[in-house]
């Protein structure tokens, strides 16, 4: 995600960057979006037939 796409979606949510869960740069996802640690990730799924949209901060061990 862009950086003022990140900052939209925390003011959106209220909350901080320090807020959002992580996930390790490591884990098998975050590898497979090439993403580096700072970086903030944009998950979707489907739960019961509705998506839903989970947002992940990439961090380091």
């Amino acid at each position: 995600m862009s950086h003022n796409e990140v900052g939209s979606v925390l003011g959106d949510m209220g909350i901080s960057m320090g807020n959002l869960p992580s996930i390790l740069v490591d884990d098998p996802q975050a590898k497979k979006l090439e993403a580096k640690a700072g970086d903030v990730i944009e998950i979707e799924r489907e739960e019961q037939g509705k998506p839903v949209t989970y947002y992940r901060r990439v961090v380091e061990k």
